[in-house]
């Protein structure tokens, strides 16, 4: 069977208008995933920098605290040796009426401190300095 040559022209007009529909329907697809990749990146990126920041301000706010009470006096332990660098304080290492032996700690210790004994893994931090 032999179909009319307008019906042919036909069909392969339809034919076209399909694959031209499916290609401009695919690249409209992937403009869209790739959009929405673009836009979940920028986000995610957005929430990283937001959480540092509020860790960093964190930590800077337990570091003024404790500048602005002069540091803190805890138990001398294994954990908590007396600081050297503050040997030049006269009252780094003070004994209480009960006899308990306190040193005193500065901001940067105590920062130091709480970084190294947080669960890792959660969140973590690191002071660094070129001065001691």
């Amino acid at each position: 069977m032999i179909m009319p040559k307008k019906y042919r022209n036909k069909i392969k007009h339809l034919y076209q208008n399909i694959v031209l529909s499916l290609i401009i329907w695919t690249i409209i697809v992937i403009g869209s995933l790739m959009w929405n990749i673009f836009n979940v990146h920028q986000h995610i990126t957005e929430l990283a920098y937001d959480k540092a920041r509020t860790h960093f301000e964190k930590d800077l706010a337990i570091r003024i605290w404790a500048a602005k009470h002069g540091g803190i006096y805890v138990p001398v332990n294994k954990r908590t040796p007396p600081n050297p660098y503050l040997s030049h304080v006269p009252e780094r290492d003070i004994v209480t009426p009960s006899g308990k032996h306190l040193t005193l700690m500065n901001p940067a210790y105590i920062l130091r401190q709480l970084n190294e004994e947080y669960p890792k893994g959660k969140v973590s931090g690191h002071i660094t300095s070129l001065k001691l």
